[in-house]
């Protein structure tokens, strides 16, 4: 006798409250009714939802509750149904198996295309997150492999796979615009270091790592975190591809414009990536390219022709959504100027600085040039902004000089070393910090290294090589 004969979701039911079932069982007459699954309700209905939520226990039958979850997302149209349906994932989130996923991984990505299209990206992200953090915390503990994920592992060794949550919470925390959730998916998501793509993500895996990797990208350049988002989308181009996609061209275009800002150099492709992709990216990012070389002169150089390029470019920027990464290179790139010139002068004063560099043309001058004391007194506001150890003022009644410090040279060749701060014993205590924090760097990367070694040593791939080869010089 069916006793959910009249609901919606009997034929769910019946299969998920199979108490003398195993699990396993369960799931082998589960799986096939998801697969061939459409909402059975045409509008929502709280009353018949909460009955279905009501009477199956997610850490029991996750994937039933997944899909009564994510019908209820689908169904929503109002704040109160929305609440409802808030309220089923975060259960799911807080009570869910990791394991049960496992047979059945399309769940997820279910459950992440549903929550992408609820229309409210702040909603979205924070059910995303709650979602992420479990699956997250759950893989770190059980740290499950097998042996078709193996093949798949990145070595960081902390059995953490990516998953459609992971890229969906990512995009949509980008479109939610939200600093609170910036801050909260940054730390509790996208640093976690993954183990390996593994088999939860479903389709093209190396297009979801892409797309992982650009969107992480964009949330840590939003934080301000340069080098995060710049590693971030380094990676896009870590994975080898028959063709470029249009994930590469845009994680291309931002990472030029970030690199520039952070480092003042033309950035460049990791040297194992195809130059013919290479070439074709370029091609497609001709405009960004050319942004690049203005901005990057040899030596001493004014910044008229990059200030003239990005306004060239304006409508480019939009389309192509990096007008905020524009205005941050704009607001860096004085500081790149005025260093370059410490490689030629050993100082300068300020009014002649102002004319080496062209700074009257920047919009942070304060009047364009029309009265010189506004564009050296905006000019002497941005270096003090600058608070780098290299360039100091010298303020004194014959005007204001700037003064360029060797500060990548030894200690003992710093001239009046005083500037640095505490004097000559404080640059000595800055040299023995940096000295030490490289030393920390090399030895985390020869352990890096080591590890790589080790995982390289026990793949299959690596083992049926050498096999080959010494039953060939035994011959």
């Amino acid at each position: 006798m069916n006793l959910f004969r009249g609901s919606a979701y009997s034929n769910l039911l019946s299969v998920a409250e199979r108490a003398p079932l195993s699990i396993a069982k369960t799931h082998s007459l589960l799986v096939p009714l998801l697969q061939g699954w459409r909402v059975p309700l045409q509008e929502f209905n709280a009353d018949e939802l909460n009955r279905a939520l009501g009477r199956v226990d997610p850490a029991r039958c996750t994937l039933a509750y997944a899909q009564i979850a994510i019908d209820c997302v689908v169904l929503c149209r109002t704040s109160e149904h929305a609440e409802l349906a808030a309220q089923a994932v975060r259960r799911l989130a807080g009570e869910g198996q990791l394991q049960q996923f496992l047979e059945y991984p399309a769940m997820l990505q279910r459950l992440a295309d549903a929550l992408g299209r609820i229309g409210e990206p702040g909603l979205a992200c924070s059910l995303l997150a709650d979602v992420a953090e479990s699956l997250i915390a759950q893989m770190a503990a059980d740290r499950i492999s097998t042996e078709q994920d193996a093949e798949q592992r990145l070595g960081r060794n902390s059995g953490v796979r990516l998953t459609p949550v992971h890229i969906e919470c990512a995009r949509q925390c980008v479109l939610a615009r939200s600093l609170a959730l910036h801050q909260r998916v940054a730390s509790q998501v996208l640093s976690v270091a993954l183990d390996g793509l593994g088999s939860l993500v479903g389709g093209q895996r190396g297009r979801a790592f892409m797309e992982y990797n650009y969107y992480a990208g964009m949330v840590f350049a939003a934080l301000g975190e340069a080098d995060a988002a710049l590693r971030a989308w380094r990676r896009v181009f870590a994975l080898p591809a028959r063709h470029v996609s249009a994930i590469s061209i845009a994680a291309y275009k931002r990472r030029a414009l970030l690199h520039v800002a952070r480092h003042g150099t033309k950035p460049k492709l990791p040297p194992f990536f195809a130059s013919a992709h290479a070439r074709t990216i370029e091609g497609h990012a001709a405009a960004y390219v050319a942004l690049v070389d203005v901005c990057c002169p040899a030596g001493v150089a004014s910044l008229a022709p990059a200030v003239a390029k990005v306004t060239e470019m304006r409508n480019v920027l939009q389309n192509d959504e990096n007008a905020g990464l524009a205005r941050h290179l704009l607001h860096e790139l004085p500081a790149h100027y005025i260093r370059r010139c410490g490689s030629v002068y050993a100082s300068l004063h300020v009014e002649r600085l102002a004319e080496l560099i062209g700074f009257s043309t920047h919009p942070l001058a304060a009047t364009r040039g029309r009265e010189a004391v506004d564009v050296v007194g905006a000019l002497v506001r941005y270096i003090r902004d600058m608070n780098d150890p290299g360039v100091a003022l010298d303020e004194s009644a014959m005007g204001v000089v700037v003064r360029f410090m060797p500060v990548r040279a030894t200690v003992s060749s710093l001239p009046n070393s005083a500037l640095l701060g505490g004097g000559g014993a404080g640059a000595e205590r800055q040299w023995m910090e940096a000295v030490q924090m490289k030393v920390a760097e090399a030895t985390a990367l020869r352990g890096r290294l080591e590890e790589l070694d080790r995982h390289l040593a026990l793949t299959k791939e690596y083992a049926v090589g050498s096999r080959d080869k010494t039953l060939s010089n035994s011959a």
